[in-house]
């Protein structure tokens, strides 16, 4: 037996398939030693500094020599930063969890460029590994661009916020790092087994991190609710699993999808498994009416977190959306296009409407999530090359814009130490104009105003429908926009058409918040006026591993 085993060989793995995904998770590791360790973190840092060092040593004589540089740079910063801040292990925590999701975009970047950027024109290269259940495409790509990017603002612009409400512990970065990595794994994911891994990896740090603020009533709320409703979608979603298995006798996404087609497939069973999958999966990107949970977990977890979920699940949670349906069940596709264009029109006047009467911000945010929701979904739909790279890039836009808005909610309720409403935002031009102007631009792009990043997604999702033949629920959408707009104006008007009330104090804007959110806002102008580089990486990137 020993003899055969060496005949066939140790299987080969293709590290770099899913290198961005490693150095999270081994931050995440050390992190977590460095919290346990206490006052002998140098007995931690030191040794795993000195063996990433050694091993970016390494691969830069194997000619890896970005893959090299970030290892070094992440050995060399490690005790550097042990020895910088020894009495406030908080900013070691946060700091090398900054650091480690920037590696994580520049070995992301590095990916692209190396192996899979398109040769002249035409759709990017793809790349599997472990005999296929990784799938390196378009998905994969914006998927980590989208949810590294959101988790690096979401650290600085927390860190304050956490230390003011006196909730701050050493677990939360690692945590914030693992659901990173789950939600990144999402958009690599190409057969069932990976699918449910991955969600399982971040929801669970999700319940946690949702209940963080355990002296919170509404917080712990947050967190039991999204655990138990979130439990029960993801066992209805792995049943609907179990019935494709069924059905096909393969949890390989392309090999579903080829196997559907055949007459001896018994396609009744596998159109259950898909209506199934189908709860599962809106129920993780807010699809009403899957939806109810949304609005009272985002009100009730601390405001970073919720920033977090607000734009990175949806990234996520329409990672799974693309490659279940676009690779796997295309061949039903008679069964599930209606089907999420009535759930896409449904969740974008829903959303839109119950937003009107909301008085909080953040559960205004919450319904605009649920009606971004919507306006992704009509990519999906399509079901064409324009909508996958209409609905990556819409997912990316609505992130950047989401994570301006609750950075600039974050620095008002730190002020309010308590729920943000109207009253709390009058005037707010005059006390604070340089916040008010950020919270007022993010507002803009989410409403789908020219010359912001919000105005060419939405755009770009309306042609995508208008081309497949959906003008019925691009309508919808531009209705759904229109109203929409009130309150996202509403919120701009108020703060600065009428005059504050009493005296408040300007908010307090810490140096990690104040450098995320001016990130934010300007990314949000360039993609609204230059966004040509980005859309012509997501046309190169509407290619998948079938």
């Amino acid at each position: 037996m020993f003899l055969a085993q060496s005949a066939l060989g140790a299987p080969e793995i293709a590290w770099s398939s899913f290198a961005p995904e490693l150095v999270p998770t081994t931050a995440a590791l050390v992190l977590l030693l460095l919290g346990v360790a206490g006052r002998r973190r140098m007995a931690v840092a030191a040794p795993v500094g000195l063996a990433v060092i050694a091993l970016g040593v390494w691969l830069i004589t194997t000619e890896l020599i970005l893959p090299g540089a970030v290892a070094i740079v992440l050995g060399v910063a490690l005790p550097a930063l042990v020895v910088a801040f020894p009495r406030t292990p908080s900013l070691v925590q946060a700091w090398g969890a900054g650091l480690a999701l920037a590696g994580a975009l520049v070995l992301t970047l590095w990916q692209y460029t190396a192996m899979l950027a398109p040769v002249g024109e035409g759709p990017m290269l793809v790349q599997s590994a472990l005999q296929g259940s990784i799938a390196n495409d378009g998905i994969a790509l914006f998927t980590r661009l989208t949810v590294y990017l959101t988790a690096l603002l979401v650290v600085p612009m927390g860190y304050g916020y956490l230390r003011q409400r006196r909730i701050y512990r050493a677990e939360l970065e690692p945590l914030l790092l693992l659901a990173t990595v789950g939600m990144a794994a999402l958009g690599t994911a190409n057969d069932l087994i990976t699918i449910f891994i991955a969600l399982e990896v971040f929801t669970l740090s999700l319940y946690i991190l949702a209940g963080w603020a355990r002296r919170d009533r509404r917080s712990e709320e947050a967190g039991l609710k999204y655990f138990v409703t979130s439990a029960i979608a993801s066992a209805v979603l792995l049943y609907g699993m179990a019935l494709v298995y069924v059905a096909t006798g393969t949890v390989d996404l392309p090999a579903i999808g080829l196997t559907i087609g055949l007459v001896t497939t018994p396609r009744s069973v596998a159109a259950i498994g898909l209506a199934l999958i189908t709860v599962g999966v809106a129920f993780k990107v807010s699809l009403a009416p899957f939806h109810l949970w949304t609005p009272d977990v985002y009100q009730g977890a601390p405001t970073n977190i919720t920033a977090f979920m607000a734009a990175a699940t949806k990234a996520a949670g329409f990672a799974i959306i693309l490659r279940l349906y676009l690779v796997a069940f295309p061949s039903l596709e008679a069964l599930w296009v209606p089907v999420l264009s009535v759930l896409a029109a449904i969740t974008m006047l829903y959303g839109a409407y119950l937003a009107i009467v909301q008085r909080d911000l953040k559960r205004i945010l919450a319904y605009s999530s649920i009606t971004h929701a919507g306006y992704a979904t009509i990519g999906v739909v399509a079901n064409s090359a324009d909508g996958l790279s209409a609905t990556l890039w819409y997912l990316l836009t609505y992130a950047i814009g989401t994570a301006a808005a609750f950075g600039a909610l974050i620095a008002l309720e730190r002020r309010r130490q308590g729920e943000v409403t109207f009253a709390d935002l009058r005037g707010l031009g005059r006390e604070a104009p340089d916040l008010a102007a950020v919270l007022a631009l993010s507002m803009l792009s989410l409403a789908g105003i020219p010359a912001t990043a919000g105005f060419v997604g939405k755009l770009m999702v309306f042609r995508a429908g208008i081309d497949a033949g959906l003008t019925w629920l691009v309508v919808i959408g531009v209705v759904s926009s229109v109203v929409a707009a009130f309150f996202y104006l509403r919120i701009a008007g108020v703060m600065f058409l009428e005059e504050p009330t009493g005296e408040r104090g300007r908010p307090q804007v810490s140096m990690g918040l104040s450098v995320t959110v001016s990130v934010s806002a300007v990314l949000v102008i360039y993609l609204g006026v230059q966004p040509q580089l980005f859309l012509d990486l997501a046309g190169n990137a509407a290619a998948l591993v079938r």
